[in-house]
């Protein structure tokens, strides 16, 4: 994954406060911007919607997935400027449509600014109308 965390769990709660059902993303000349729940595959997205469905809270459910992939930031929260390339799957989160989406990553606001990255192919838990992909 291009972000690798320089913070803790519990500083990472404060990201997601905004959960994906809830992200503000703004298109921009084909870029958009937003909060959001971000995985390395599409199959990590989805086991995100998953265990939040099952009743777990978001970094419990990051915990998990993380931990099944025996790599520590395989998903995570971040702000990213994105361009969507597509949706893979349409979810349910909490009575939410969602859209697991592949993007790919430009760059992300580590909290003082944005960092640009190498483009990086990555996928995104986005609500389903805020976004066409």
């Amino acid at each position: 994954m291009w972000l690798r965390w320089q913070a803790t769990p519990l500083a990472l709660a404060a990201l997601l406060c905004v959960s994906p059902a809830s992200a503000q993303l703004r298109p921009h000349g084909g870029v958009s911007i937003g909060s959001t729940i971000i995985c390395d595959t599409s199959e990590q997205a989805r086991r995100f919607v998953t265990l939040r469905n099952d009743g777990s809270e978001s970094v419990q459910a990051l915990q998990v997935i993380n931990k099944e992939a025996n790599n520590p930031t395989a998903c995570g929260a971040a702000v990213v400027a994105f361009r969507p390339a597509g949706t893979v799957q349409s979810e349910r989160l909490q009575n939410t449509r969602v859209n697991v989406v592949k993007v790919t990553v430009l760059a992300y606001n580590n909290g003082q600014g944005w960092m640009p990255v190498p483009e990086t192919v990555q996928y995104a838990i986005l609500v389903a109308d805020e976004i066409e992909a």
